[in-house]
């Protein structure tokens, strides 16, 4: 078995600020030629000013163009974002 097998072989393209949430989304990619403001909400570990803590968390991140942003998202909004499910 080639090892892309094991890629994800489902997606959805993003839509304005509407997130998307029916399944665990692992990559989001950057088709377009700028730079593309993300709201995600995964597990995440911050640092809370004494420990570092685990907690769900939304953040906004900014996708590159081209650029793929892996990970383990259950909520994610980004217009014109590929999300891989």
């Amino acid at each position: 078995m080639h090892p892309s097998s094991s890629f994800p072989g489902n997606f959805v393209v993003l839509s304005g600020s509407n997130a998307f949430t029916d399944k665990t989304v692992f990559a989001i990619y950057n088709p377009t030629a700028s730079v593309v403001s993300a709201t995600v909400e995964a597990p995440m570990i911050q640092w809370n000013g004494s420990a570092y803590v685990e907690n769900n968390s939304s953040v906004s991140i900014d996708v590159q163009p081209g650029a793929t942003f892996f990970g383990k998202f259950s909520s994610v909004a980004g217009s014109g974002l590929i999300a891989y499910f």
